[in-house]
């Protein structure tokens, strides 16, 4: 299937012409600080050891429906700010937003402890353009294929990536993003956004309830436990939607994104990984009836609104033709 030619925007100019796969030229990128891996470290630990600290509170003490309701709500929010926002809409250009909508959701993904929008999207585009090849910032598949570098694999795909030496150059993978100044100037204040990610939720606990518990309760569900869910629902689409589930549709060469179900609710839509690689920029990532994608759901009620608008819809065309290139591609193995 070598043959085969596909058009798929990246986003940020770049275009993906063939299934021929290649691989990033050699870069010297200098290896992150003791500093900058400590502060990695902190960022996907300390809400691990809240996630803890809330279970072992939760066994003696229960939790309460506000602790409940901070959680899920920011979790909502802030979730559906990383995949409709940073993801869909900043990353592959999905649709194209209102001004304060695009500040909106580039705000609330800024404020799920991801990094900073602008990053974010370039690391992305380079993992599309490397796609599990050389040059990938987070695939399993480079260690090896016995058991032990597979584990190697994918412990680098879900955390182990963000300790090493990257790649991240916003004006080569993201130069409209790097020109956008709402975006880069939300970019700039992502360390701020961090603080108000934890002590928004601890000032609403404290004044629904105007107790020191209910602003605890709120500063470790709303904040630690509803970030480190968050952020292992992202890893495991680096992850798990490369290792494990179907792929019905077809992607390029050695491309091993894949369906995995069971994130379905937890990430929001993105676990329909095996579509979205073949057809990047659609904005809807569950494209069969039964495939809950909520990210797409908020994007369809934005539209509906006119809040946004240029909504790359995929079509029923283009499903059942990304289906057949793949019966087809995998029959020609055989």
């Amino acid at each position: 299937m070598e043959s085969l030619v596909f058009d798929e925007e990246l986003s940020g100019g770049q275009k993906v012409r063939s299934a021929k796969r290649t691989t990033a030229p050699q870069e010297n990128v200098p290896k992150p600080s003791l500093l900058q891996q400590a502060i990695t470290a902190l960022m996907i630990i300390g809400p691990l050891a809240g996630l803890i600290a809330a279970i072992v509170i939760f066994f003696g003490h229960g939790i309460t429906l506000v602790d409940l309701l901070l959680a899920l709500v920011f979790y909502a929010i802030t979730g559906h700010g990383v995949t409709a926002g940073y993801h869909r809409m900043v990353t592959h250009r999905s649709f194209v937003a209102k001004r304060w909508v695009k500040i909106a959701l580039a705000i609330s993904g800024s404020l799920a402890f991801e990094g900073a929008v602008a990053t974010w999207a370039a690391q992305h585009r380079r993992h599309h353009a490397y796609s599990d090849v050389i040059g990938d910032p987070h695939s399993p598949y480079l260690y090896g294929q016995s058991f032990k570098e597979r584990a190697k694999g994918a412990f680098h795909s879900h955390i182990g990536w963000l300790f090493k030496a990257q790649s991240v150059d916003v004006e080569k993978w993201a130069p409209d993003i790097a020109k956008d100044k709402d975006l880069m100037f939300i970019s700039k204040i992502f360390p701020l956004l961090t603080i108000i990610s934890f002590t928004l939720p601890a000032l609403l606990g404290y004044l629904f309830t105007f107790t020191a518990a209910g602003a605890l309760g709120g500063f470790i569900w709303g904040g630690l436990v509803r970030i480190c869910l968050l952020q292992h629902s992202t890893f495991a689409v680096n992850s798990a939607c490369h290792l494990w589930g179907k792929k019905p549709f077809i992607t390029r060469e050695g491309d091993e994104a894949r369906n995995f179900a069971p994130l379905a609710i937890m990430s929001m839509g993105e676990n329909w990984h095996n579509w979205h690689h073949s057809v990047p920029r659609s904005a809807r990532h569950g494209v069969k009836r039964y495939q809950i994608d909520t990210t797409a759901r908020l994007i369809w009620i934005l539209e509906k609104f006119k809040l946004i608008k240029d909504v790359h819809w995929p079509t029923k065309e283009q499903i059942n033709s990304r289906t057949k290139m793949y019966k087809l591609e995998t029959s020609g193995m055989q």
